[in-house]
């Protein structure tokens, strides 16, 4: 493709249309003017294509595109993945916004070695507008072992990454239920290069009746997931598997008032990670001294 853009911004949607306009609108502000972005749209159900045809109509950079793969947000984003032509990739979540300035800063520090650019997040209480807490993770280099022993996180709305790295660990795992950015960061730090703009760019905004509401079955969900899926690191990482693995349990307590539900979740934990069950017990009772 010629002239292809130098960064494309994939916006996964479903029933956003009250919040979905604040995002595009910091997308059309940004410094860095040399994007495309891809809403693609999980099949909502309220107006949100007619909101983003506005957009669309007004600036040629804006594309919709329906959900082509398993519905979710990782269905969504590989879909504006497979479609985009720039080299890098910025997945945006659609309530959430950043500064202006945000890819001029981030793609400016773009070197040959680095894979994953990463920023400083304010975390934003919906209703009041106040800042609950500021996330100044440090990403620099090698940071798998950081991501597995909880020391440094990144979310996807707060970074750009290298498409032939995502591509690399097969794109994202659209089977992932919940802690989906946790999950692609895992995988993209055994190889990828991580460097840190130590400025606040991203404002996370949580709580009000215009967030997705958490889903705590879900959540247990993808903590299982994810013990089984990368079961031999938490082995390597035994403090970190047993942080997630009391993490899991404790969620799994107040997650469920069903008895059944409760015990089958306990059951399915157990299973997926013996060794780290009597790890975690033998750390409570350690602790209980």
């Amino acid at each position: 493709m010629e002239n292809k853009p130098k960064i494309s911004i994939v916006v996964p949607s479903y029933n956003r249309e009250k919040v979905i306009a604040r995002t595009l609108d910091c997308i059309v502000a940004q410094t860095f003017s040399d994007w495309e972005c891809f809403v693609v749209d999980d099949f909502s159900t309220d107006n949100t294509k007619s909101l983003i045809d506005i957009y669309v109509q007004k600036d040629c950079r804006f594309h919709y595109m329906l959900n082509e793969r398993k519905k979710g947000a990782q269905g969504a984003r590989n879909t504006g993945l497979y479609h985009s032509n720039a080299d890098w990739v910025w997945f945006m979540d659609s309530d959430d916004i950043v500064h202006n300035d945000f890819l001029e800063k981030l793609y400016g520090a773009v070197t040959e070695k680095t894979d994953v650019l990463t920023c400083f997040t304010n975390v934003i209480d919906n209703d009041s507008k106040q800042i609950k807490a500021t996330r100044n993770w440090i990403c620099e280099g090698n940071i798998h072992e950081d991501l597995l022993m909880w020391k440094t996180y990144v979310y996807y709305p707060s970074s750009i990454v290298r498409k032939s790295k995502i591509l690399e660990i097969g794109g994202l795992d659209e089977d992932c239920p919940s802690h989906q950015e946790y999950d692609t960061h895992i995988m993209l730090s055994r190889t990828a290069y991580y460097t840190t703009i130590p400025e606040v760019l991203f404002e996370y905004y949580v709580g009000g009746n215009n967030n997705i509401s958490i889903d705590y079955g879900r959540s247990v969900e993808g903590r299982i997931y994810l013990l089984r899926k990368h079961k031999k690191e938490w082995y390597k990482y035994r403090e970190a598997g047993i942080r997630l693995f009391g993490m899991l349990w404790s969620s799994i307590t107040w997650s469920y008032t069903n008895k059944w539900q409760k015990l089958w979740a306990y059951i399915r934990t157990f299973v997926s990670s013996p060794r780290l069950y009597f790890a975690w017990n033998s750390y409570k009772k350690h602790k209980a001294r």
